[in-house]
């Protein structure tokens, strides 16, 4: 592990350090945290280790460590106590990975072998990479050592050390080659940076000051973030990050010199550093400040480096505005005048040297020693006072000479484009000099010409100089120029379109420039142009306004309106429809029509029919009559001859043909079926029966009754009805010739006289004797033989169709 050398150099620098000893308080092991001297004393307010874990021991002095690993590797460490004494004896304890203080386990490393007992040479303990056992002990098992931890990115876990048997401290050492989270560095190159020393200007005998000393915090961190700094008055303190100071803005010292102890954190890893700085009052006087700035702003000529100097307020620089009313000081211009209280300054100064004059101060009291130090003033010039004027059009419909100015315009003039120079504006030449009641940027005159007034500000120097601006209104009567009307043809049909605004032809000279904007205002403020005019798309629906800025150096001399308007297409139903012809009837026309939605309006529109792409030139109506398939297009145009385009589809149909009929007869049940086989170019829907419907789009019936059937083929589109007589033959199961006029006379259903004319059925009793013969013509037997009626029983027959189809089976006579 990369941790050795620095964890050395720290472990010099933590002596008798007391830490936690409960889990929830363990000390956050850092890259750059180390431990030596480490004093540990009672198990702590919970006893987390029970003698049941596989090393037999419990806390008894202990101390906790949470490591958190940064980079996959092995772990390990060895414990050496400060005693060579084999009667000091450590044991220690590993949880984890990812343990938590509320669910600990069994630890997955531990050592509790007792030196003296185990008859060892020495009395370290820990873990490295040349054993394999994972626990020993209790007393006398093992050697002192086990084996390291093999840990991955993002674990974390436990270390307990406990001393059961000693007094003596110890020290850590870590080995492997994982490492742990950073901590956050101390940015100073070198620790007394840090040191804060005042002065106590109050005249008396003060032993303690107030420091803040939160003003090293920002040195500490540097460029760092997510790092929570804290200030203690013991090492010990900062380590374990206990008792803060309270209020570090206003800590008053009780010794001098005092040594503070510094605390930073990860406010993420919880990884910290510490470090220490010094604190002291100073037997004499302390100048924080020898580099004081001021304004070329007090003389006739505020460019020349040279201005009266105010000794007061260079005093409450040097010294950060602190209460000095306790100091005599003086100023002087040498070193010699100042030792020799000669040549004193007076308070108010004219500067000698241009731009940087150098003087002495001289500081005492009766407590304090005088102290003498060289101040150098830096004479910083005022920006260049540029008076300028901005010219603004007034082209609305009520003129009046008072419209918005965007005061931003003027800067560039006023600062000569110097970007460490900034402008506010504002009425009086009063307010700008005391930097009240500044002005919007966008402003309306109140009168015309106006005069308002400029404050310059370099953002370095804080030096400000006051210029003018002159507001000047040109009231110009309004032009709007026109530009083709667009059809809201761009497939939104959202009222908005693009238009080239160069079309226009605004007139202007070489020595004008013409900008265009969305709004007047923006033309006004001359902001947001237009940047491609040639494909602006208008903001407003259907009818907006662009303006275009006519101006020459800076000065406006028009603003223009120009109008884009966007006309709606005509309001028709677009989405494709179709309709048919009949082949079969060439007196049968699709009727078609432009889809107009408010019929009201079928005169305002020119109409264009076209078939297969050739123009019908006869036909100049919303509505016209086809009988020949096609691709039918209407295009109606408005009177602006903006247009839209209707599509219809005329398809051919056809009355059926009939191929076929399948019968599927005789069956069980009634699970005869019928099946249609036609053909044709129509769409054809089918019934039994019914000539008007309802229909069907299958050409299959099934489960149909034996009988009589009319089959009708309806064309879907009109163009005509046919139909076939279908017989479906069934067998009755029994008759009862009792001449009550139900089912006297036994038959086969279904036989069509004309398509079954030469039928036979023949009818036998049980022994095979020939009783009836049938035709299609018959109504039936009646039961009876040679005029006998004959005995309820079961009887046969025999069918022969004439399709050459033959059918046997039985039924029954019941009387």
């Amino acid at each position: 592990m990369n941790l050795c050398k620095t964890l050395l150099f720290l472990f010099l620098l933590s002596t008798n350090i007391y830490s936690q000893n409960d889990c929830i308080d363990a000390i956050v092991v850092c890259g750059n945290s180390g431990f030596k001297g480490l004093s540990i004393q009672g198990a702590g307010n919970v006893q987390e280790i029970t003698g049941e874990n596989s090393c037999g021991s419990r806390e008894n002095n202990s101390v906790w460590l949470k490591i958190s690993i940064k980079t996959s590797g092995t772990f390990g460490f060895i414990i050496k106590p400060e005693s060579s004494d084999l009667n000091e004896d450590f044991d220690f304890f590993v949880f984890g990975p990812d343990a938590k203080c509320t669910s600990l386990t069994s630890p997955i490393r531990c050592s509790t072998t007792n030196p003296n007992m185990a008859k060892l040479t020495y009395n370290h303990t820990g873990m490295t990479a040349d054993y394999f056992d994972t626990s020993e002990g209790p007393a006398e098992l093992g050697d002192g050592y086990i084996k390291w931890i093999n840990a991955n990115a993002g674990e974390s876990y436990f270390i307990v050390i406990d001393r059961p048997v000693g007094i003596s401290n110890f020290s850590l050492e870590w080995l492997g080659t994982a490492t742990f989270d950073d901590a956050p560095s101390i940015s100073v190159p070198v620790l007394s940076d840090l040191n804060i020393t005042k002065s106590d200007f109050s005249g008396q005998a003060n032993s303690s000051l107030i420091f803040d000393l939160t003003a090293n915090s920002p040195k500490i961190t540097g460029s760092q973030t997510g790092v929570k700094i804290t200030y203690h008055t013991s090492e010990n303190d900062a380590i374990i990050n206990s008792n803060p100071i309270a209020d570090p803005t206003a800590y008053r010292n009780t010794t001098s010199p005092e040594t503070i102890f510094v605390r930073a954190t990860n406010t993420i890893t919880q990884c910290y550093n510490t470090a220490s700085f010094t604190i002291k009052i100073n037997d004499k006087v302390v100048f924080p400040n020898n580099k004081v700035e001021v304004c070329d702003e007090n003389d006739a000529n505020p460019f020349d480096g040279k201005t009266k100097i105010d000794f007061d307020q260079v005093t409450k620089v040097v010294f950060d505005n602190a209460d000095v009313s306790g100091l005599t000081i003086n100023y002087y211009l040498t070193q010699s005048d100042a030792d020799n209280n000669s040549n004193q300054l007076p308070n108010l100064f004219n500067s000698i040297t241009p731009f940087e004059q150098s003087v002495f101060i001289k500081a005492f009291n009766s407590q304090l020693s005088a102290s003498v130090a060289e101040v150098k003033i830096t004479i910083n010039p005022l920006p260049p006072v540029n008076n300028v004027s901005l010219v603004q059009c007034d082209s609305g419909e009520n003129a009046n000479g008072f419209v918005l100015f965007n005061l931003k315009e003027a800067n560039a003039a006023l600062t000569n484009n110097n970007p460490d120079l900034e402008t506010s504006f504002f009425i009086s030449k009063t307010d700008a000099e005391s930097n009240t009641d500044q002005l919007s940027t966008e402003y309306t005159n109140s009168s015309n010409p106006q005069t308002v007034f400029a404050r310059i500000t370099n953002l370095q120097t804080k030096c400000s100089s006051i210029s003018t601006v002159n507001l000047k209104t040109n009231v110009i009567s309004v032009q709007t120029y026109l530009l083709d009307i667009a059809c809201d043809d761009d497939e939104n049909e959202d009222g908005i379109n693009t238009f080239n605004l160069t079309n226009a032809n605004i007139p202007f000279t070489n020595t004008q420039e013409l900008k265009y904007y969305a709004t007047e205002n923006d033309a006004l403020l001359e902001q947001n142009q237009i940047q491609i005019p040639s494909q602006y798309n208008n903001k407003v629906p259907y009818n907006d306004f662009a303006y275009a800025r006519i101006e020459e150096g800076n000065e406006c001399f028009g603003i223009s309106k120009i109008k884009l308007e966007v006309i709606r297409l005509p309001d028709i139903e677009i989405i494709g429809t179709t309709t048919n012809v009949c082949d079969n009837d060439s007196s049968y026309f699709a009727q078609l029509d432009a889809g107009i939605k408010d019929i009201n309006t079928l005169s305002d529109f020119v109409y264009v029919w076209k078939k297969n792409g050739v123009e019908i030139l006869d036909k100049t109506t919303s509505n016209i009559e086809a009988n020949t398939s096609g691709i039918y297009t209407v295009t109606v145009f408005n009177k602006n001859n903006c247009s839209k385009t209707r599509t219809i589809q005329v398809v051919s149909s056809n009355i059926a043909t009939i191929e076929s009929v399948e019968v599927v007869d005789l069956q069980i049940d009634n699970s005869n079926k019928i099946k249609i086989n036609v053909s044709g170019s129509g769409d054809y829907e089918f019934s039994l029966n019914t000539p008007n419907g309802p229909f069907q789009d299958s050409n299959v019936f099934e489960n149909i009754k034996s009988g009589i059937y009319e089959v009708y083929i309806n064309d879907k589109k009109n163009c005509g009805l046919v139909s076939k007589t279908v017989a479906v033959i069934g067998v009755p199961q029994f008759f009862t010739p009792n001449n009550d006029g139900f089912n006297d006379y036994w038959n086969i259903i279904g036989l069509n006289g004309n398509e079954y004319k030469n039928s036979k059925i023949y009818i036998y009793d049980r022994y095979g004797k020939l009783l009836k013969q049938l035709t299609t013509f018959d109504n039936g037997w009646d039961g009876t033989f040679q005029g006998i009626p004959l005995p309820s029983d079961d009887y046969w027959y025999t069918l022969k169709l004439s399709d050459q189809r033959e059918s046997k089976g039985h039924f029954s006579l019941k009387r």
